[in-house]
C-alpha cells in the first residue's frame, strides 16, 4: 500500500489557528512597546533640543541667544526671542504622530508663554516650568520635562 503524503486540510487550519493566537497575545504587548517608545523618544529629542538652545547661547553663537518654541505636535529652535516659523534657519522637531503636548495643561511655563528664551552668558531662563507630553491614544501615558530657572532641563 501507497501512503498519501501532503499536507491535510485539518493541519493547515491548525496551523492558522496557533498562528493566530499567537499573534493575538504578541501584537497588544508590541503596541505598548512601540507607544513608549515613542514617548521616551520624543521626551528625549525636546530635552536635546531645549539643551541645544542653551548651549549655543552660552557659547553666544552668532552673537545672540536661542530659544524653543512649543506647539501641540513640534518644537522648534529658533534664533532669538520673537518666533517666525518662515525662518530657513530653525531647527524643527515634528512629534510622532501618537505624542502629543497637550492643549490644556500641557504647557506650564512661567508668564504663560509658548517659548523658553535662554539668557547670554549665563543660560538661565524666565519661562521655567514644565512641559508634558503625552499619548495621544492615553492621557494617563506622559512624562513631564522640567526647566529650571538656571536653564537645566530635565525629564522623568
Amino acid at each position: 500500500m501507497k501512503k498519501n503524503k501532503g499536507i491535510s486540510a485539518i493541519e493547515i487550519v491548525m496551523v492558522i489557528a496557533i498562528l493566530a493566537i499567537v499573534v493575538a497575545v504578541v501584537l497588544p504587548s508590541l503596541t505598548g512597546f512601540r507607544n513608549g517608545q515613542s514617548l521616551k523618544n520624543t521626551t528625549d529629542d525636546i530635552v536635546s533640543l531645549l539643551n541645544q538652545a542653551r548651549m549655543q547661547t552660552l557659547s553666544s553663537e552668532n552673537s545672540t541667544y536661542y530659544s524653543v518654541h512649543f506647539e501641540m505636535t513640534r518644537a522648534v529652535l529658533f534664533s532669538g526671542g520673537t518666533f517666525s516659523d518662515s525662518n530657513s534657519s530653525n531647527k524643527v522637531i515634528t512629534f510622532d504622530n501618537l505624542v502629543i503636548i497637550p492643549a490644556n495643561g500641557g504647557i506650564n511655563l512661567n508668564g504663560g508663554d509658548v517659548n523658553v528664551n535662554f539668557t547670554r552668558l549665563t543660560g538661565d531662563t524666565n519661562q521655567y516650568g514644565t512641559i508634558i507630553i503625552q499619548l495621544a491614544s492615553d492621557s494617563s501615558k506622559q512624562k513631564t520635562i522640567t526647566i529650571n530657572k538656571t536653564g537645566i532641563v530635565s525629564s522623568n
